[in-house]
C-alpha cells in the first residue's frame, strides 16, 4: 500500500511520491508537487489555482459538516 501524506495546501492526502517537504514560517510541512508548480506560474494562473482550491476546500468542509449533523441525528446520546 502506498504511504499517504497530508498536503497542507490542498488539505487532502496524496501518495508520498507526489509530495515534497516545503519550508514555511511555521516549520517544514508537506506540500504536493501540483500546488508547488501552480505557485511558480504567472500571477493570474496562480490566483485561478488558489480560487479553485478554495472552492474545493469549502465544498469538502460543507460535506463534512453535513455528514456530522446527520450522524448526530442518527445516533443521539443517551444519558
Amino acid at each position: 500500500m502506498t504511504e499517504m501524506v497530508f498536503c497542507y495546501c490542498c488539505r487532502v492526502h496524496h501518495p508520498k511520491d507526489q509530495m515534497r517537504p516545503f519550508k514555511t514560517s511555521h516549520g517544514e510541512r508537506w506540500r504536493c508537487i501540483r500546488s508547488i508548480e501552480a505557485a511558480a506560474r504567472a500571477r493570474q494562473e496562480r490566483d485561478a489555482f488558489g480560487q479553485q482550491q478554495t472552492a474545493i476546500n469549502r465544498e469538502d468542509s460543507r460535506r463534512i459538516a453535513e455528514r456530522t449533523v446527520q450522524q448526530r441525528h442518527e445516533w443521539p446520546l443517551h444519558p
